[in-house]
């Protein structure tokens, strides 16, 4: 292989567009960014006038029990959930180190990987031990063999669905038999669910309807992919409402802005950006991975996200190389070499408009062809 991966013990995530820019020396404007996986299509028309319209609320302290807001999300989650089930963070992340504030220190975490790389730097921040155990080449769930990773030092397993970096979405069922698992071992079940609102079958298989059954399940979602507001900073959890309050006591004040409580609400009550952007999505996500799929060379996984994981088959191409390549065009990919359980033959791109998924599968045609 011609380029080679560096592994870091701690890796940078997709999205880092200032970097790029900053690397290359591209105008933040020109550049064509497929790394992070957030909304092409940008926040909600009306999430963008609610921010004019309560720029005048930074002057405030943020309201510290914003009651009507958890409702809002409780009423928007919908399954039965009730405001007493629902925690606010600054992003998902706080949620997923702030869950680790329970656990006792030397605690161990098992993590199906390749995953989200925070839930092994929120294990180690605590003084845990993350174990990880690496998924079949289809990204598939091995129940057994995440069952024997737990052991009585075992106190969290965290898992995304839809996965993350594969796209793939595990079922309902098979999420309940480790959820149910977990419980009787008194281990709490983390699920990171940041990808699910892209397709109505994800939906059907949320665990947010569970939540109040379950005292060890931590259902984690947030604002960033879907509504396109990355930088508002707000995420959200389900739980029980005992988990609940103890988070609550844990967290720290005036974490959530005074404009993301308004934003949120306004983006999650646009009914016409939300079916457009399902819409659009998962148009665009079938003709590019035909696209992809027509290119010799390339093996393209199915998704119900908002991006797509691709393998080059051809072993003379690194995901190393390819974004190196594609960096002199001013296109931004993601290396998933530095991803825990993966090498260098995997690069992971976001859905765009037409038009830029185009330009994209031309470039990345031309390499291969380049490189027979």
């Amino acid at each position: 292989m011609s380029s080679t991966c560096k592994k870091r013990r701690f890796i940078s995530h997709g999205g880092d567009i200032w970097g790029f820019s900053r690397k290359y020396n591209i105008p933040l404007e020109e550049v064509l960014e497929f790394s992070g996986p957030i909304n092409f299509l940008g926040p909600s028309p009306k999430a963008m006038e609610a921010v004019k319209q309560n720029a005048k609320l930074i002057k405030f302290y943020p309201d510290p029990n914003p009651v009507e807001f958890k409702k809002e999300i409780a009423k928007y989650v919908g399954c039965g959930i009730q405001e007493k089930n629902v925690l606010l963070g600054n992003g998902s992340i706080e949620l997923i180190y702030l869950i680790t504030e329970i656990l006792p220190r030397g605690h161990k975490a098992v993590i199906p990987v390749p995953s989200f790389s925070e839930y092994e730097k929120a294990t180690l921040r605590v003084s845990g031990d993350p174990i990880f155990v690496q998924l079949p080449n289809d990204f598939s769930l091995d129940l057994d063999k995440i069952k024997k990773a737990v052991t009585n030092e075992t106190k969290i397993m965290c898992i995304c669905n839809p996965h993350s970096p594969s796209g793939r979405l595990y079922s309902k069922v098979e999420l309940l038999e480790l959820v149910n698992f977990c419980d009787k071992k008194d281990i709490i079940f983390s699920i990171d669910e940041n990808y699910i609102e892209f397709d109505d079958k994800s939906l059907s298989n949320t665990l947010a309807g569970v939540v109040k059954d379950y005292e060890n399940l931590f259902v984690i979602r947030s604002v960033t992919k879907f509504y396109g507001m990355a930088g508002i900073r707000f995420g959200y959890a389900l739980a029980a409402g005992n988990l609940i309050d103890k988070l609550e006591s844990m967290r720290l004040p005036w974490s959530i802005n005074g404009l993301a409580c308004q934003v949120t609400m306004a983006a999650i009550n646009d009914t016409q950006f939300i079916e457009n952007t399902k819409q659009t999505i998962a148009k665009n996500r079938q003709t590019l991975t035909q696209n992809l799929s027509e290119i010799p060379g390339l093996y393209v996984y199915p998704s119900v996200t908002n991006f797509i994981l691709v393998k080059i088959l051809n072993r003379k191409i690194s995901s190393t190389m390819l974004k190196e390549t594609l960096a002199k065009e001013r296109i931004l990919i993601r290396d998933c070499c530095t991803f825990m359980g993966m090498d260098n033959s995997h690069f992971r791109i976001t859905i765009r408009s037409e038009k830029d998924n185009q330009q994209l599968v031309e470039k990345i045609r031309k390499v291969l062809n380049e490189n027979k």
